[in-house]
């Protein structure tokens, strides 16, 4: 994936350990690693009407592109505010997940961040956050800036980048679907 940027930093965590001895020695302990991938998708849709779909009216997404997104639900909180809480229900690598998620929400910049509390990526990653940034171009259009920010358990677990090339093309699914019922309305 040509955009795909990765990031890491060991983290690394200390224990007191051979208490016996006249003097405390700190033992170094990898614990976990963390990580930083994104890319950049662009759109002729404006960030405005990506944002409203994409955070606003989740749900459509099941209609705008069933083979990935079979539904979103809300469970608590206010459909796209900060502080609710959802649950995306998708198909990924061939296979059926679901992730439950917080978002926090900056509507004057089209930006979500979304933290993953439960679901499939929860078991493998921790500190899971996935962020979308709708940065309008000024000839028009927008760029989709995607970015994954999680912890693995070591250098051996490999980056989200199914994740990160799903949701990249999932914008591009969005945006054809506005450009469509747009053109549709013209006529």
């Amino acid at each position: 994936m040509d955009g795909v940027q990765p990031s890491f930093t060991a983290v690394t965590y200390y224990s007191i350990c051979d208490l016996s001895e006249a003097f405390c020695k700190l033992e170094c302990v990898q614990m976990a690693v963390k990580g930083k991938i994104e890319d950049r998708v662009e759109i002729k849709t404006s960030g405005q009407e990506f944002h409203d779909v994409f955070n606003g009216k989740p749900h459509h997404l099941a209609n705008i592109s069933p083979e990935k997104i079979h539904g979103c639900t809300l469970h608590s909180g206010d459909l796209g505010s900060t502080g609710s809480t959802i649950e995306w229900h998708y198909t990924h690598e061939g296979v059926k997940k679901s992730t439950k998620q917080i978002i926090e929400v900056d509507d004057g910049k089209y930006k979500v961040v979304y933290k993953i509390t439960e679901g499939h990526f929860s078991e493998e990653y921790s500190n899971f956050h996935i962020i979308y940034d709708a940065i309008p171009k000024p000839d028009g259009g927008t760029i989709v800036h995607w970015i994954f920010e999680f912890e693995k358990p070591g250098e051996e677990t490999p980056d989200p980048t199914s994740l990160l090339e799903y949701l990249c093309d999932l914008t591009k699914d969005i945006d054809a679907h506005i450009q469509e019922v747009a053109a549709a309305a013209k006529n």
